[in-house]
């Protein structure tokens, strides 16, 4: 009989460092458990919510405990440089290199006063692209440079409002913007890193069954016209946009880079 010399099987992410903005709650959080499942060595959790945070964090632990995953929080806004400076240095610090960048962390311009042009203030604009763009820029700016010796993944949260335009009842031009500017930094960040191993994708949610949209959805007619935008007749879960982020980040994705995959249930084919 031949002997079977095959190697040892391992998680997609056995032995590799990750980092989620944005992960408190929501997608950012589900984000962070899906790659603890998979076998993450460490997840690190980035928010400014700290109490949610840590429990993330501590859901990270409970998810990798096969794995022996580490669930870490650290608190930090993306809109500062120095908090994310000091961030990547603490994961420097502890793990020594960073495999998975998740840019996930936004905010919906709704909350803060967005709308058409028109109605939308300067000072939400700016608000809500200093979150959503500038912070992409900012977190791959402090933790790329963990990532330029060994390769790795970025994957960053997009919208299919970026890709239809912004409709009602979401009609918020200044969030439309930004996931605009997500994609076309994502596809400039994938040329340009290709070489040291850093493959950079993106991804376009639909609407999500998530916190940040539990006030529109609270409204039964609301919530049926959102189910009935895409061609699947429903809403995302969480864990299914953690599932389809997870895959970019892994080897599975190996030749994929600056692409941008809706997960939208069809939406933007409807």
């Amino acid at each position: 009989m031949t002997p079977n010399h095959a190697q040892p099987h391992h998680p997609r992410f056995h032995n590799r460092i990750a980092v989620v903005t944005g992960a408190a709650r929501g997608i950012g959080r589900a984000i962070a458990v899906e790659l603890a499942r998979e076998g993450a060595a460490a997840v690190v959790a980035l928010d400014v919510l700290e109490e949610d945070g840590r429990a993330t964090a501590r859901l990270v632990a409970e998810a990798g405990h096969g794995a022996g995953t580490q669930g870490l929080f650290i608190k930090a806004d993306v809109t500062r440089p120095e908090e994310l400076e000091g961030a990547a240095a603490e994961v420097r610090a502890r793990f020594g290199r960073c495999h998975v960048l998740v840019n996930n962390a936004g905010i919906s311009g709704r909350h803060v006063g967005d709308g058409p042009v028109h109605a939308c203030s300067p000072e939400a604009w700016e608000r809500v692209l200093a979150v959503n763009l500038t912070g992409v820029f900012l977190a791959s700016r402090a933790f790329i440079p963990l990532m330029l010796e060994e390769g790795g993944a970025v994957v960053n949260i997009a919208s299919d409002d970026a890709l239809q335009g912004s409709l009602p009842p979401n009609d918020t031009h200044a969030y439309a913007a930004s996931k605009g500017g997500v994609i076309a930094l994502t596809r400039a960040m994938a040329v340009s890193y290709a070489q040291a191993g850093i493959r950079v994708n993106a991804i376009a949610p639909g609407w999500v069954a998530t916190p940040m949209t539990a006030d529109i959805r609270s409204d039964p007619q609301v919530a049926a016209r959102l189910a009935g935008a895409s061609p699947l007749g429903r809403i995302a879960s969480p864990e299914e946009i953690a599932r389809a982020v997870v895959f970019l980040a892994s080897e599975d994705a190996s030749f994929v880079t600056g692409a941008i995959l809706p997960v939208e249930g069809g939406a933007t084919i409807w």
